[in-house]
């Protein structure tokens, strides 16, 4: 995955992981605070309907006390037991009996008044008849809910059915299974009353919240204002916030943890060589004396993703810190092959050098890619040269079984940016080496008054004697080609010839400038 990839993905998740927590908590509170107000409710619409039906049942008791007993009918006796009844039942306010349909006496005495029994508005299961809202003509009074059965007729109070106690602001009712209002303790627009009464259930309706349940003879309900559950809510979420805020600081923190293990130099190196975002340029090669371009030095280059350049002395250690320079080395002799190989198959006096790291000169392992892939693609093995720095010598004896094993192939190999290390003339002595290549750092001495500057000749005086071929690194200037020139150094490389070519270019560069000549020394090698 890019690194802006990752990045971008890790700003997205730290949004989220601040939002959801708190997402979830609004959510969770809510319906947290739902369940519990639909709970609450519920006790009451069920308080409300056991009273109704307990209510409702002290009513029966009165009807079947009464038709149960024989009486004269509105006789002393009679009346004084349905005052008794009256008295001592608490739902009931008063008992009436009917003769042919007209209210002959009352739990008060005889009636002169005419009072017809009229028609119920609901009947109830067991043969009673309700009447809904009626107005006492005998005792007078407020508005009654009558209850009639056989020639009996008893008077309830709308609030012996709706007469409980709430710990909140609540509404609450009792209705006919048939949906028709007996009592309501309390206010609540039309809608909802009549949306209450006739369906169970709990149901959002507007800015109110009720819930309805049924048994028996009524169904029974409770409502509230919906800003009593919004309160509930936010209860509920001003005691979870500590928590969805401890948990987005720790989602945070662990993304944060991530990214920083994926944007490790060691996860992006590995992820690069994945990717495949390296490329290769190449640094023509010169000879000094003719002027003819005999090779070039193969250089591994890193451009990220995001078009930025990772320089060479960053990755390289980088790789063999993380032991992940095997594949670097792979991948440099896989793009070199394909970029060159026609050009060294039809070219047997041009060359190309490849760096190899200390690791692997350590081991030996990039011999057999390096073979295959020649093979592979028809390329002789002298025209690959190997270079190596000093640190790839640190173990002389493994490193000069590579060397021989690489000669044997056919290789010839050089000692890159010598005197920056800690080989000793003693050892150099006992390598199996063709060539000697000068620093940059030593090459730009030249010339100048400075400490470095005696450095050079040294180098230079080394490689004769040991009968190496001297290639100068950094060649920049004139006045430095004529001062190698002079000291015998017979190949140079920098950017008095030209910079490092993508592989198209240094094509172009060694046919424009050599033409049909050969360099009369690769003519001896390859002859």
């Amino acid at each position: 995955m890019q690194r802006r990839h990752i990045v971008f993905i890790a700003g997205i998740l730290a949004v989220l992981s601040t939002i959801l927590p708190l997402g979830t908590a609004i959510i969770y509170a809510g319906h947290r605070a739902m369940e519990d107000e639909r709970a609450h409710l519920g006790e009451y619409s069920d308080w409300t309907l056991m009273r109704a039906e307990r209510n409702f049942d002290r009513i029966s008791d009165v009807f079947r006390e009464l038709q149960n007993t024989r009486w004269d009918p509105c006789s002393d006796a009679h009346i004084a037991r349905m005052r008794k009844l009256a008295v001592d039942n608490l739902a009931v306010e008063e008992v009436g009996y009917f003769i042919d349909g007209k209210l002959a006496c009352t739990s008060w005495g005889k009636v002169s008044l005419l009072v017809a029994r009229g028609t119920p508005d609901a009947r109830l299961a067991g043969g009673f008849g309700l009447y809904l809202n009626v107005m006492p003509q005998v005792s007078a009074g407020r508005p009654v809910i009558v209850v009639d059965r056989g020639d009996y007729n008893t008077l309830v109070s709308h609030q012996r059915f709706v007469d409980v106690l709430t710990d909140t602001p609540m509404t609450i009712g009792i209705a006919t299974l048939d949906g028709r209002l007996i009592a309501v303790n309390g206010k609540a627009p039309d809608e909802v009353l009549r949306r209450a009464a006739s369906a169970d259930g709990t149901v959002h309706l507007g800015a109110h919240v009720y819930r309805s349940v049924h048994d028996g003879h009524f169904r029974a309900f409770a409502i509230t204002d919906h800003a009593y559950v919004q309160s509930r809510m936010d209860r509920e979420l001003w005691a979870l916030i500590p928590l969805a805020l401890l948990v987005s600081a720790a989602l945070v923190g662990l993304i944060v943890w991530l990214t920083r293990r994926l944007l490790t130099p060691r996860r992006a190196l590995a992820a690069a060589i994945r990717r495949r975002e390296f490329h290769v340029l190449y640094q023509p090669i010169m000879e000094i004396a003719t002027g003819l371009c005999v090779g070039a030095e193969a250089l591994l280059r890193w451009r990220r993703d995001d078009g930025t350049d990772v320089p060479p002395d960053v990755f390289i250690p980088l790789a063999e810190e993380y032991h992940l320079i095997e594949p670097l080395t792979d991948m440099m002799i896989g793009c070199v092959v394909a970029d060159l190989a026609d050009m060294l198959r039809r070219d047997h006096d041009v060359h190309v050098a490849i760096n190899i790291s200390a690791a692997d000169m350590q081991s030996g392992r990039f011999l057999p890619v390096l073979t295959e892939a020649l093979a592979a693609a028809g390329v002789a093995p002298r025209q690959v040269w190997l270079e190596a720095t000093e640190r790839g010598f640190i173990d002389a004896a493994l490193a000069r079984q590579t060397l021989e094993r690489a000669r044997a192939q056919g290789h010839l190999v050089a000692i890159d940016d010598f005197g920056t290390g800690y080989s000793s003339l003693s050892q150099l002595a006992t390598l199996p080496l063709d060539g000697l290549k000068i620093d940059k750092s030593f090459v730009d001495a030249i010339g100048r008054d400075a400490a470095t500057s005696v450095v050079v000749p040294h180098v230079i005086e080394i490689g004769h004697g040991l009968n190496l071929l001297i290639i100068a690194e950094g060649v920049e200037t004139l006045a430095q080609e004529a001062y190698l020139r002079a000291a015998g150094v017979g190949f140079a490389q920098g950017w008095l010839y030209a910079k490092a070519l993508t592989a198209s270019e240094f094509l172009a560069f060694q046919e424009t400038t050599n033409g049909q000549r050969v360099s009369p020394f690769l003519a001896s090698l390859a002859g």
